[in-house]
C-alpha cells in the first residue's frame, strides 16, 4: 500500500486517512469500527466519521499489538 500518510497537524482525519495512517484498507477500518475496536469519531457530518489525528494517534500507540505493525 503505498497512500500518502496524513499529516497530525490536520484537523480532522477520515476514515481513509486513519487507514492510511495505520498502513490499512478502508474496509479494515469500518471493521474495526463496527467491533467497537477503536475510539468512536470525534465528530460526525452527515454519515462522514471524523476524528482528531490526536485521538488516533494515541489509541493506536496504546492499542495491543501496536509494535507488530512497526
Amino acid at each position: 500500500m503505498t497512500a500518502t500518510k496524513p499529516s497530525p497537524d490536520a484537523e480532522w482525519w477520515t476514515t481513509s486517512d486513519v487507514a492510511a495512517y495505520l498502513g490499512v484498507r478502508v474496509a479494515t477500518i469500518s471493521a474495526y469500527r463496527n467491533r467497537g475496536q477503536m475510539p468512536a469519531p470525534d465528530h460526525k457530518i452527515g454519515r462522514t466519521q471524523l476524528w482528531r489525528p490526536q485521538t488516533i494517534i494515541a489509541w493506536h500507540e496504546r492499542r495491543p499489538g501496536s509494535g507488530y505493525w512497526r
